[in-house]
């Protein structure tokens, strides 16, 4: 009980770390659109908004609205086949966990891939999607599997899924603002008149905010990213009532070494259980997910 009451402390800290996050990124947008309108209309802060914002905004929900398909095109997965037994039989299981849950049935999708992995997607949990790949349902027993579907339930359960799409799009935005500062400086842009107007200095604060508000974003969301891993090993196990399927399956993901390469975008590699792109065992603040071993320990002591 103790743990447990542990485990929704977390979920209301990263609820409050959510609104942080999201007023940075929003900051941050801001920012880098004032950047922008800097750099090409000589510090015109009105012209730079009715410029840009709408364009920002404007890629911001085009993103959004377009995320979840772009998702799955990225991962190249497809619904799940109920006349083939394995995924029949993952179909099963995530009706278990969406009742055990108390959420709406998620979509089971199902990734051609030889690797162990999964991952989970969607603006709402009326509109969740779990994906698990055929390496999973053919190397995972039925312990281990219901893990991993607990972890994937937990973040649409936690809105993990609305916040990596929101953060996906921002992020996204804001790189395009700053390729669309270089594009500029590159090709002429307002800099000239800048320079000639005494807006030199104001010209080159805007350029490095240019260049340090993409890297900002990125180190943000993929902080968000190794949080929200550590939660949902954590409410996964105990929707599943069982810590240890879940670590037996993260140290099968750990010990997975198929000869083909990984399929899919690196784009989507934060959504993952477990970044199929590279060796989860490094802790980095470039890292996507939170050391395995690490995941382990904690499902373990649980």
């Amino acid at each position: 009980m103790e743990k447990k009451l542990l485990v929704e402390e977390q979920i209301s800290k990263n609820k409050r770390d959510t609104v942080l996050v999201c007023t940075l990124m929003a900051l941050l947008f801001i920012g880098m659109i004032l950047a922008l309108g800097i750099y090409l209309f000589g510090g015109n802060i009105l012209v730079a908004l009715i410029f840009a914002l709408p364009v920002g905004i404007g890629y911001v929900l085009m993103m959004y609205s377009v995320s979840v398909k772009t998702v799955l095109s990225a991962s190249r997965a497809r619904p799940a086949n109920p006349n083939i037994r394995e995924e029949k039989l993952l179909i099963h299981r995530v009706e278990e966990m969406s009742i055990a849950s108390g959420l709406p049935m998620p979509k089971v999708y199902v990734q051609d891939s030889e690797y162990i992995n999964a991952f989970a997607t969607g603006r709402n949990p009326s509109e969740g999607i779990v994906c698990l790949t055929t390496g999973a349902l053919y190397k995972l027993n039925q312990e281990e599997l219901t893990g991993v579907i607990a972890h994937e339930m937990s973040h649409i359960k936690n809105y993990d899924i609305r916040l990596a799409t929101v953060t996906i799009a921002v992020v996204g935005a804001i790189s395009l603002l700053s390729e669309i500062v270089f594009y500029s400086m590159f090709w002429g842009g307002g800099s000239r008149g800048n320079r000639r107007d005494g807006g030199g200095i104001i010209v080159i604060i805007a350029f490095l905010f240019a260049i340090l508000a993409p890297i900002f974003a990125n180190l943000t969301y993929l902080a968000i990213s190794r949080k929200r891993e550590y939660l949902a090993d954590s409410s996964g196990a105990y929707l599943s009532r069982n810590p240890e399927g879940l670590a037996k399956a993260l140290e099968k993901i750990k010990q997975d070494a198929p000869a083909t390469k990984p399929k899919g975008s690196k784009t989507v590699a934060p959504l993952y259980i477990s970044n199929p792109f590279k060796s989860q065992n490094i802790r980095s603040i470039w890292s996507t997910h939170p050391p395995i071993d690490e995941r382990i320990r904690r499902l373990r002591s649980m």
